[in-house]
């Protein structure tokens, strides 16, 4: 009877070992207690000493799921000669087996134990059953990026450790995001239009609240009172308090929704100068969210810092800004959320502290006796800066353009010009943003031009081009306006898509050079890292990942007459005029902004160090599921690319 009892006692040990296993296995760790209790219950353990061959490519259907507990099982194809070719390593954690049991097709690999290798496996059935029952599995175990992403932010992978080291970004960084609605204030106070101000500023002090929405009966906001209106409109003013609140109030309301990211209302927030937004569900008022409630959630505020810019009356006073700058973007980007929202934060930022810049300057050489400026000027940003997506390593690619009245006045305005950009790129390069190692700067007198001068420069090199000019070409055709002094970069834009339309041969070479940079990944998927150098073992995401979807967002976004910048709204505008389906839409947006985010994390991990960011990657330094996620992600560029080859025929012209 003792021995029956120890028996049983080593049972139930093993199997609460297993279960506690697979409650980290993705996605089983979604399953409910009981459910994943009973699942592994009917899971058998197999063992595969090292070297063992466990399948042999061709062999029938696999008829159970190998979860692997514990050592490590090759992948491989047999070449032409004979010779197995390794394809993939699969570790703790990792499956074999599911595709051929899934979709009910012979063993496509040799699979051979690399290390002594311990499974538990899964029959068929049960699988089956998962999948029919759950999407996540369905997700999970199906071809698409996006369903595999998806069924990552339905587990409970997302919770999993840091990527890189103690101080970097949670996986969930990427995966979720708060969004306002986790983070409003529901119980709004409201009054009706014809409420006094002074019963408004009591209802305001019996709720201890610094705004009032002023609604009719359908909850819908006419107008908004703050603490900051009754200061500077009534008590300032002089104002008789028993006057209407429609007299004070701030309108239009901007509002949100209850679904949108945190990060869009502090973009909202920061782009109209407010501190609150009211939110809404179909035409009904649901909450309001202010900048204490962000600020509450990540221990600090944008806005403060954009007004703390803004009020800067000096440039050294804006050049020691940048510890706090870098701080707070630094805080934003490891508190997390969308990609999307992230990099426009970071633009947002960038472009007050370039905007008051300008300003700064101008007043400097006016007091300095230069003068204004002699004519309407404005300021172009290109590069990722143009896109909208830079992140923290990243340096300047800017452009003036500015118009005089005649040659005379234009040789004034050059001189000019040319000291005003100066100044502004030292100050951008002393407030953390440094000089383009390419010289691609307002302070190059080739790039501070006269408007008939850069109109001259864009439409040479689309009626005239030769590799030089299609290089310029993919850095100058992604310029967005930081501060326009005239409609002229508009306008541009429209002379340069017309133009691309009438020389077919142009977008032809650039969809060739697009091509240049290729995924970092073998026909075989395997990871194609820099073999030798400072790199060895690395990749560079940015050049080998990011850039070839920049690059292809761009020509076809020129061919199609697309004129947003931003690479993420590209690829949805190409997107909805019917060059790529909503499925691969889908993958490509998910593989390019898992990429940022390896990229930030990169970042981050740097700085944590106290090293200076790059771009490149150690893939050893992921995990299995990211391992997964990155070559998915290079597979998708990869046909983004045979998308440009095959629309634009690239094969058979030379540039």
């Amino acid at each position: 009877m003792a021995s029956q009892n120890q028996n049983e006692s080593q049972f139930n040990a093993a199997s609460l070992r297993l279960l506690e296993f697979m409650r980290s296995v993705t996605p089983f760790d979604t399953l409910a207690g009981r459910e994943l209790e009973t699942l592994v219950s009917r899971m058998e353990i197999a063992f595969f000493p090292n070297g063992q061959h466990i399948v042999n490519k061709g062999a029938p259907p696999f008829q159970h799921l190998h979860v692997i507990q514990q050592g490590s099982a090759g992948i491989y194809l047999t070449d032409e000669r004979g010779q197995k070719m390794l394809v993939d390593v699969r570790g703790e954690g990792d499956y074999f087996g599911g595709t051929s049991l899934l979709q009910k097709k012979p063993a496509m690999f040799d699979i051979i134990a690399q290390q002594d290798l311990i499974t538990l496996t899964l029959p068929a059935a049960e699988l089956q059953q998962l999948v029919q029952k759950y999407q996540v599995f369905q997700r999970y175990f199906g071809a698409s990026l996006a369903r595999t992403i998806q069924a990552v932010r339905d587990s409970a992978a997302c919770r999993q450790p840091r990527l890189f080291g103690e101080r970097s970004v949670h996986l969930d960084v990427f995966l979720t995001g708060k969004r306002v609605a986790d983070l409003m204030s529901k119980n709004v106070l409201t009054c009706a239009p014809g409420v006094s101000v002074q019963t408004a500023a009591q209802l305001m002090a019996q709720r201890r609240v610094s705004s009032i929405v002023v609604s009719g009966n359908s909850l819908h906001p006419l107008g908004i009172v703050t603490d900051n209106d009754l200061r500077t409109k009534v008590l300032a003013a002089g104002l008789s308090p028993e006057v209407s609140v429609t007299a004070i109030m701030s309108r239009p309301v901007q509002t949100i929704t209850a679904d949108t990211y945190s990060f869009d209302a502090l973009l909202a927030m920061s782009r109209h100068g407010i501190q609150l937004l009211v939110v809404m569900e179909a035409d009904r008022m649901v909450g309001i969210i202010s900048e204490h409630d962000l600020q509450m959630e990540t221990g600090s505020s944008p806005l403060q810092v954009i007004r703390e810019i803004e009020r800067a009356a000096s440039l050294s006073t804006l050049v020691n800004l940048r510890p706090k700058i870098d701080s707070v973007l630094e805080m934003l980007l490891r508190q997390g959320g969308p990609v999307k929202q992230l990099v426009s934060l970071v633009t947002e930022l960038n472009d007050r502290l370039a905007l008051r810049i300008l300003k700064l300057v101008e007043h400097e050489m006016e007091s300095e006796g230069h003068g204004g400026p002699p004519g309407t000027y404005g300021w172009l940003a290109f590069g990722s800066e143009g896109r909208k997506e830079q992140t923290l390593h990243t340096d300047q690619d800017n452009a003036l353009f500015y118009s005089t009245a005649s040659d005379r006045d234009e040789a004034e305005a050059s001189r000019w010009f040319l000291k005003f950009s100066e100044r502004v790129v030292d100050s951008l390069d002393r407030s953390g943003i440094p000089r383009c190692s390419g010289g691609v700067m307002a302070s190059n007198a080739q790039w501070c031009q006269p408007e008939e001068r850069w109109q001259t420069t864009f439409l040479e090199w689309i009626t005239e081009p030769d590799p030089h000019t299609l290089l310029m070409a993919s850095i100058f055709f992604d310029f967005r306006p930081i501060y326009a002094g005239s409609e002229f970069p508009y306008l541009l834009q429209e002379q340069v898509l017309r133009t691309i339309r009438n020389n077919r041969l142009f977008i032809r070479f650039m969809a060739k050079i697009a091509l240049n940079n290729r995924p970092p990944l073998s026909l075989l998927k395997r990871f194609v890292v820099e073999k030798t150098g400072e790199h060895k073992n690395k990749i560079d995401l940015k050049m080998r990942g990011l850039t070839p979807v920049v690059d292809a967002a761009r020509v076809l976004s020129l061919d199609l007459g697309i004129k947003t910048q931003n690479t993420f709204e590209r690829l949805s505008a190409i997107n909805r005029k019917g060059v790529i389906d909503d499925s691969f839409h889908a993958d490509l947006q998910e593989a390019y902004e898992f990429i940022v985010y390896l990229q930030i994390s990169r970042h981050l991990d740097a700085l944590a160090k106290g090293e200076e960011p790059d771009n490149f990657l150690d893939p050893a330094s992921l995990n299995s599921l990211q391992r997964k996620m990155l070559k998915e992600s290079f597979g998708v560029v990869r046909r983004l690319q045979e998308t440009i080859e095959y629309r634009f025929q690239t094969k058979v012209i030379e540039v």
